[in-house]
């Protein structure tokens, strides 16, 4: 690992939203979500903070976490931030560590996994051909206005 990037701030949404800014500001991968509950837990204006935490180059690490961290900011959610180039062992393995998805409600529940779609080879996918279109007839009478247009529908009787 080149650096390790981490990017405190407050709730999951933010904390997904800034993520997706900070894969897409850079070329950094997301490695783990971590969660904890601030010092005045239930009480707090956002009782959950959220820690994201990524890894990549030095140059690519910091400007993902200026981005995230200025996100985070403007929605007045960012806590604090911090940059470790290349991380010892021991902190590369706790940087992996992640409490996200791992609680009780989701270890008891089996996830379905959908079934692949594969796609046919355009050789395998047999060639359409265009059906001939019936040209548009405009009335040129009020003879021809009146008749019903002949789409598959019966005409009315007439009275």
């Amino acid at each position: 690992m080149n650096a390790l990037g981490m990017v405190e701030v407050c709730g999951f949404t933010t904390s997904i939203c800034c993520a997706d800014i900070a894969a897409k500001a850079a070329d950094v991968k997301i490695i783990a979500l971590d969660k904890n509950k601030p010092a005045a837990g239930d009480s707090a204006e956002v009782p959950l903070i959220m820690n994201v935490k990524m890894e990549g180059s030095v140059a690519a690490v910091e400007m993902a976490v200026q981005a995230a961290s200025a996100y985070a900011k403007e929605k007045n959610l960012f806590v604090t931030s911090h940059i470790i180039p290349r991380p010892g062992n021991g902190t590369e393995k706790m940087a992996f560590l992640s409490d996200v998805g791992r609680d009780r409600w989701v270890s008891d529940a089996k996830v379905k996994e959908e079934p692949v779609v594969k796609m046919p080879k355009a050789e395998e996918i047999p060639e359409v051909k265009p059906e001939e279109k019936d040209e548009v007839k405009v009335a040129t009478t009020p003879e021809e206005a009146s008749e019903p247009k002949k789409r598959g529908r019966k005409p009315k009787p007439k009275a």
